[in-house]
């Protein structure tokens, strides 16, 4: 029988019951069926939702005004919500063993505010996990098995608390990795940002260039970015103006590779675009081989 993990915590807290959220209330529901799991939403029907089906125990539409010892809270709303609620838990909060952390996309605004607030209570994480559809109706408690998760501590960071939450990742299925939080922004401007903007962008040439006959006629390829293009714009807007200066780098490095295509084709440069498609091969090799081990990705 597999042993369950010991951590110091009692009660998780959850904070935004959307797709993360409500897998991660399901995942820890199943992996440590003695917490009591509270569900915090401003949609009565995302509660009702998870009582109903089991995903929390007790349900609150507004932060209560007192916090149970001993328990983790995970901020899992918008990245820019997110700053507010990390603002209005900080005084109910601090110098209790109650642990605060979150599941955003960008890292160095909350992260510079946890620092601030509740140097020793905050860290930051970010799971690479999700779907193109929001809202718990689509959560599942596999979201996170197999996936890294991204943690970020810093200077004054809890070593005790960071072991704990390594501790909890793992439970949910996920790898952890350790991050600076200005690294991790301008890395995901190019894995992440980058990618869902550019599916984005290919939807509106498309769109100007008789999208009806286009779209009888697409292949698999096209899937993929129409499947990110679908992701919905009250999170990512959040996230790309929260990223913009990093974003902004990523694009503009994008436009570079796109003047450097442009002559390829125009010069019929078959031995200068096939130096590319070489490249993008060794790079499709190599991130398979990290699929293949991605438990032994190294700390970043």
């Amino acid at each position: 029988m597999e042993t369950m993990p010991t951590l110091p915590f009692e009660r998780l807290t959850v904070i935004g019951l959307g797709l993360i959220g409500g897998s991660m209330a399901m995942a820890a529901k199943e992996r440590f069926p003695h917490w009591q799991v509270c569900g915090i939403d401003p949609q009565s029907e995302s509660l009702q939702f998870a009582l109903r089906h089991h995903i929390i125990d007790q349900a609150a539409l507004t932060l209560p005004e007192h916090f149970e010892d001993n328990q983790l809270i995970v901020i899992a709303c918008h990245v820019t919500p997110a700053l507010e609620v990390l603002r209005q838990l900080a005084p109910c909060i601090q110098g209790r063993n109650i642990w605060v952390t979150d599941i955003g996309s960008c890292k160095q605004k909350i992260g510079a505010l946890g620092q601030t607030l509740l140097p020793t209570q905050f860290l930051a994480g970010h799971p690479m996990a999700g779907k193109e559809f929001s809202g718990i109706t689509h959560a599942t408690p596999l979201l996170f098995a197999g996936k890294s998760y991204l943690l970020c501590p810093h200077e004054q960071s809890d070593p005790q608390l960071l072991a704990n939450l390594q501790t909890f990742v793992r439970a949910l299925g996920a790898h952890p990795k350790l991050i600076d939080a200005e690294t991790h922004d301008r890395y995901m401007a190019y894995v992440s940002h980058l990618p869902q903007l550019y599916a984005v962008m290919l939807t509106q040439l498309l769109d100007r260039n008789e999208p009806g006959r286009l779209m009888a006629y697409h292949g698999a390829g096209l899937d993929d970015q129409l499947r990110l293009a679908a992701s919905p714009y009250p999170m990512w807007g959040d996230i790309l103006y929260q990223n913009a200066e990093h974003l902004e780098t990523a694009l503009l490095g994008l436009r570079a590779v796109i003047d450097e295509a442009l002559p390829l084709l125009r010069e019929g440069n078959a031995e200068g675009l096939k130096v590319w498609f070489d490249r993008a091969n060794e790079m499709h090799g190599q991130f398979l081989g990290l699929q293949a081990n991605r438990s032994g990705l190294p700390l970043l």
